[in-house]
């Protein structure tokens, strides 16, 4: 593929299997769903595209029985298609909010007037000072706080005890933990009971391998927040085949722990390799990406694999007062496919970089 194409695959945010490249841009759980789940998902099709999905009512119920906390219940649950919507929702609610810096892009696409930017330091491998991020809160005024954890594109954690600082302060915290079933003891869903305060964002996309299903969840016992964002939301905002998948999930836990614990396998194996290369510094991380500082361009290097061995990775950080084209985000994949990127990126300390 040309320069060209890359940049055109880049503008299109998905649609990616229409081509022929590695993705490891699109962070995924290669090792879920099992093919016993997505078999029955196959034989079910023809129904579930011919039927109309539940409401939320309905599906807020089904997803409830993933866990016997009574907290996680349809009460606290909005289901949605993906979390990208609830953030929009969410934006839209928002008076003022501190944003720790770097995260989530769809968190930062906010009026300016709205948005007060908590640059994190490299310094501490972007490791988030929850001291300093309460005083910028007070001294902006800011009412919101969001924290990635653990981080997206960093891939660090805030412990608990931290994210309860800033919850007896009053703020409103939205702690989005997409990746946090990388690491579950740092999960601050048993708060929610505690702190109205607290509202947690959910994607399955990145440790359920079911992107092109679009599932997210938000979890609070904030009365304002549920009102105002089912309010936001379609009748049918979530398809059936999604939501069969969420009827379907509790009979797979034990295959998706498994799947968790092999993707760890493989991060760790990446990591090391990582460390291997001579103009690469891979930051540990609790996700199933590797962020990497490099002493050469991030976008060069993304052009040479895509153009090259027909890898996609991201290159650079775009985020304001942190743009810097020397900066990697690694996805983890299967042995097979991180050896082909561990060999790419070699290929570049022999000097086939151009």
């Amino acid at each position: 593929m040309t320069e060209y194409n890359l940049n055109q695959i880049t503008k299109l945010y998905g649609g990616y299997w229409r081509y022929d490249f590695l993705d490891f841009h699109y962070l995924i759980n290669e090792y879920f769903p099992p093919p016993i789940l997505i078999n029955i998902l196959k034989k079910e099709l023809p129904q579930l595209v011919n039927h109309y999905p539940s409401t939320q009512k309905v599906i807020t119920n089904l997803l409830a029985r993933w866990k016997k906390d009574e907290y996680f219940c349809a009460e606290n649950l909005i289901i949605s298609n993906g979390s990208s919507e609830l953030i929009r929702i969410i934006n839209s609610i928002i008076t003022k909010i501190t944003i720790p810096i770097p995260t989530f892009n769809e968190y930062t696409v906010l009026p300016k007037n709205k948005m007060h930017l908590f640059p994190m330091s490299e310094r501490d491998h972007f490791q988030l000072d929850i001291e300093a991020l309460i005083r910028a809160i007070k001294k902006s005024k800011s009412e919101y706080t969001v924290i990635n954890n653990p981080n997206n594109p960093v891939g660090n954690l805030t412990n608990k005890k931290d994210i309860e600082k800033i919850l007896r302060t009053g703020t409103i915290a939205i702690i989005d933990e997409a990746f946090i079933d990388y690491a579950p003891h740092y999960s601050v869903e048993d708060l929610v009971p505690k702190y109205q305060n607290l509202i947690v964002i959910k994607s399955l996309t990145k440790s359920f391998g079911v992107a092109g299903l679009r599932i997210g969840y938000l979890l609070t016992t904030n009365e304002y927040i549920k009102k105002m964002v089912r309010a936001a939301l379609p009748i049918w905002n979530v398809n059936s085949l999604a939501e069969r998948f969420i009827e379907l999930f509790p009979k797979f836990k034990k295959e998706y722990q498994q799947a968790i614990q092999k993707t760890i396998r493989e991060r760790e194996f990446l990591f090391h390799a990582l460390q291997n290369i001579d103009y690469l510094e891979p930051f540990p991380s609790q996700a199933n990406f590797i962020f990497c500082k490099s002493k050469k361009d991030g976008r060069k290097i993304m052009k040479y694999l895509f153009n090259q061995h027909k890898i996609l990775i991201k290159g650079g950080l775009s985020q304001q007062t942190l743009q810097s084209n020397f900066y990697l985000r690694l996805g983890v994949k299967t042995r097979k496919d991180n050896l082909k990127l561990i060999a790419a990126l070699k290929n570049i300390s022999k000097g086939y970089l151009i």
